[in-house]
């Protein structure tokens, strides 16, 4: 089924929050919402047709994760982003997003910690945390652009339900995090919630690192600064594009595709 840009953040936003609000107290974890997160999306828009005023009109995605136990982590999620365009060119780039979640009763992210920021904006200078919340985010910075994006999926597939600017995951830069010393939902206020990152941020080629470094990080072929546990593989074409032959491709030694 084609969709258009609106519609894709729209369906993005109701598959990632349903998601994060079936996650029971016991599993109330990164790593379990994380790959619960990964798994619905692979299922359900594992190859999607855009319509609309985007030129570009085909999105694959694959998602992996980690196999075996290696310790030593740059990340939660890479996200590996390859655009096709029909005149020939190509952009690849990576982004990178560490998960945290929201304290139960409590209003922090009790696992954030410097040393980990300090290590992931040395070589990733654009990285976001990835946050969870159980209860509904609102108050975040995009939220007007927000509401305009999921408006009219909604309220065509829900015509009765709450169109009001919420979510349950949402991106913050390191940078601002580290700026700020904020490690609470204070950091809200500099948010984005994560549909809109993927779709009208690294979708559209936009927040990444275009670094060799990065990429080979992201793909799992340079260990030395720690590997992310999840990679989420995107590539976008416009209509009678050509992949690129030598494009950078997940690492299948050390990931495996997520079912």
């Amino acid at each position: 089924m084609p969709y258009d840009l609106f519609d894709l953040t729209g369906l993005l936003e109701h598959t990632i929050r349903t998601t994060v609000k079936n996650v029971g107290i016991w599993d109330w974890d990164e790593d379990h919402i994380t790959r619960s997160i990964l798994t619905q999306l692979r299922q359900e828009l594992g190859r999607v047709e855009l319509m609309g005023d985007d030129v570009r009109s085909h999105l694959h995605w694959e998602a992996y994760k980690l196999s075996g136990s290696y310790e030593n982590r740059f990340g939660d999620i890479a996200v590996l982003v390859k655009i096709n365009y029909k005149d020939g060119e190509h952009l690849q780039g990576a982004a990178f997003l560490e998960a945290k979640r929201r304290q139960r009763r409590k209003t922090n992210f009790d696992a954030m910690r410097a040393q980990q920021v300090n290590k992931i904006l040395k070589h990733a200078p654009r990285a976001q945390y990835l946050l969870y919340d159980y209860e509904d985010i609102t108050g975040f910075q995009s939220a007007p652009a927000f509401l305009h994006e999921i408006r009219n999926f909604y309220r065509r597939n829900w015509q009765t339900g709450s169109v009001a600017p919420r979510t349950s995951a949402v991106c913050v830069p390191l940078n601002v995090a580290k700026a700020t010393g904020y490690k609470d939902t204070l950091l809200y206020r500099y948010a984005t919630p994560l549909s809109m990152m993927l779709s009208c941020r690294y979708f559209q080629g936009l927040d990444l690192e275009f670094g060799k470094e990065a990429i080979e990080v992201a793909c799992g072929y340079l260990e030395k600064f720690g590997l992310p546990s999840y990679v989420l593989e995107v590539e976008i074409s416009e209509a009678g594009a050509e992949p690129k032959e030598n494009t950078a491709y997940v690492n299948r030694q050390r990931y495996e595709p997520m079912d």
